[in-house]
């Protein structure tokens, strides 16, 4: 649906914002709504979401009351907790996907043709 508005209504690079909650990671900062997160892609016509960011939750509680209401046990995130445990800073993060932004810039359509590294079967070492 987030494509369709970029690419057949608006026919332009397009900001979201204020994902629904429910659809989103827990670790994503909710808004003061209660429905949404504080997050943000940017989408390009016929490449898709070439920039996407969140505000972090940086409340030890809230994180885990939301890992919980998720059903993520956080077991084998330990090292991601202990970060917020005893306090942490207000901070967000972000990607830009490399190979969709090469498909910007060059305007070739496949997304294979830009991959500088192709990953293929029995190619991977691990």
């Amino acid at each position: 649906q987030r494509r369709v508005h970029g690419e057949q209504v608006f026919k332009k690079p397009l900001i979201v914002t204020n994902y629904p909650a429910e659809i989103k990671s827990f670790y994503m900062k909710q808004s003061s709504d209660g429905r949404t997160v504080e997050a943000m892609d940017i989408l390009v016509p016929n490449i898709g979401e070439i920039i996407g960011g969140s505000a972090r939750e940086d409340d030890f509680a809230k994180l885990e009351a939301l890992s919980a209401k998720k059903g993520i046990s956080t077991d084998g995130l330990w090292w991601y907790m202990d970060l917020r445990k005893f306090g942490s800073a207000p901070h967000s993060g972000f990607g830009l996907g490399f190979e969709r932004l090469l498909m910007l810039v060059t305007g070739i359509t496949n997304v294979r043709d830009v991959i500088p590294f192709p990953r293929y079967p029995g190619n991977a070492v691990y």
